[in-house]
């Protein structure tokens, strides 16, 4: 941990939900509470703030920005995107999307117009969960290095949720595509 007691994690989470609830980027936010608070701490903090900011997020996308967001999309450069609107996506592609290196406030806007209801939306959103593992993992790894003691446990879960979110990727990815080819039948 970098600096014990620098920031109050429950500060942490009202920041790190704040600006994910507004669009901000806030990746480098997500490091540091691995730099902060260690993995397994870093991770719980990370957890709750991105679960609050991402449901507020969707929320203003969905409810308060909707009409702006489709009439962005009216453009002839975005209009692909209109094919969205009355498509509820598939889990596989949710779960892609989650996992893409992507901005979530612009995966938030893409469904904003789409048939996709909540519920498909936050459970694909646990995917994220490996996401944050390695970014607080990294955090975590890049305060153990600096200071010389560098944890093989550390490095081993970062490895592993690295790992687990590949394969969640490639997994959806047959799905998609088993889905794809049988809906061509």
């Amino acid at each position: 941990m970098l600096s014990e007691g620098a920031v109050s994690p429950l500060v942490y989470v009202l920041l790190l939900a704040g600006g994910v609830g507004l669009g901000l980027p806030m990746g480098p936010v997500v490091v540091g509470a691995g730099a902060l608070y260690g993995g397994v701490s870093g991770l719980v903090v990370v957890v709750i703030a991105q679960g609050a900011g991402l449901t507020i997020n969707w929320h203003v996308c969905r409810h308060w920005c909707r009409d702006w967001i489709r009439q962005r999309f009216q453009s002839r450069r975005w209009q692909w995107m209109l094919a969205f609107s009355n498509t509820c996506l598939p889990w596989p592609t949710l779960v892609l999307l989650r996992l893409a290196l992507l901005p979530m406030t612009l995966v938030n806007a893409t469904l904003a117009p789409s048939a996709t209801r909540w519920r498909p939306y936050a459970f694909t959103s646990l995917a994220m969960l490996l996401r944050f593992a390695v970014l607080v993992q990294v955090g975590a790894l890049g305060v153990e290095a600096a200071t010389g003691h560098l944890n093989r446990v550390s490095f081993a879960m970062t490895v592993i949720a690295a790992a687990a979110t590949v394969a969640l990727a490639w997994l959806s990815g047959i799905q998609l595509r088993r889905m794809m080819t049988q809906s061509q039948s």
